[in-house]
């Protein structure tokens, strides 16, 4: 890569391996996801490309953000924005204590804004969950990243996502929609609370029965009873129950957080 220069290995997959590099021209640092096209099958090479155009689609200040996209040998190489905060899943592991309560509503409000654009775009997430959610360096915005498995709404749409963020529809093998992605906000919103997950189990069935259940762990004295109403009104085990992200940023409890950042407004 003529104008990158490879700092170290972030992670490797089946499909090739993700890069943090530094740009020779300016020195700063983005991601390179390298993808092996070497006897990919034509229909693997449409999908790439949709997930190229999807990048292009979504340029957002809360959603990681494409830069440029090249090949070289034999290699498919997109370049994306770099997040030196690192994830919000390793931001909660390292809390020793509960966020508090402004906090959580002030980044929940980032990551709700940015599903909203895309949900407007008749994008789905699929994958939403603490790992996929990045910060900046100083972790005071939120960027929705990981859309290697997002596509656009229709018949048939599916996903494997994340067990434990996974819909009772999910799990009952119906079609993926927007409404899916509400159920992960809440469970998002869950482990931004509790610094824990909403659905765990010994076993992935065991995972999935508490799901279907509605089984969600009780939450502290802590939370207060708006936001522990939040919570149980994006887990609703019946998906027409659950809000849309539109009726959910005209909440009053998300004003404060809605006209204290410029690039919120």
């Amino acid at each position: 890569m003529d104008k990158y220069e490879k700092v170290r290995l972030v992670g490797r997959g089946s499909f090739g391996a993700c890069w943090l590099c530094r740009d020779k021209n300016d020195a700063s640092e983005v991601i390179v996801k390298l993808i092996n096209t070497h006897g990919m099958s034509e229909n693997d090479e449409i999908h790439i490309q949709n997930e190229v155009d999807l990048l292009k689609e979504v340029q957002h200040p809360l959603i990681i953000g494409y830069i440029d996209c090249f090949t070289i040998n034999n290699q498919l190489a997109i370049v994306m924005q770099y997040a030196e905060g690192g994830t919000l899943e390793r931001l909660i592991e390292e809390q020793t204590g509960h966020f508090p309560e402004k906090t959580v509503l002030e980044y929940f409000t980032q990551i709700l804004i940015a599903l909203d654009h895309l949900h407007s775009k008749l994008i789905v997430h699929r994958d939403l969950k603490p790992s996929n959610i990045l910060m900046n360096r100083e972790k005071t915005i939120l960027k929705l990243s990981d859309f290697g498995i997002s596509n656009g709404f229709g018949p048939n749409k599916y996903v494997i996502g994340t067990p434990n963020y996974l819909s009772p529809e999910i799990c009952e093998g119906r079609p993926y929609t927007r409404k899916s992605d509400i159920w992960s906000l809440g469970c998002v919103l869950f482990e931004l609370l509790q610094l824990e997950r909403a659905f765990d189990g010994e076993s992935l069935p065991a995972i999935v029965m508490k799901i279907k259940q509605g089984k969600v762990k009780p939450m502290g004295e802590h939370v207060s009873n708006e936001v522990k109403s939040l919570v149980n009104t994006l887990l609703q085990t019946n998906e027409k129950s659950r809000p849309n992200v539109s009726d959910l940023l005209i909440d009053p409890i998300f004003l404060p957080y809605l006209v204290t950042k410029n690039f919120l407004i």
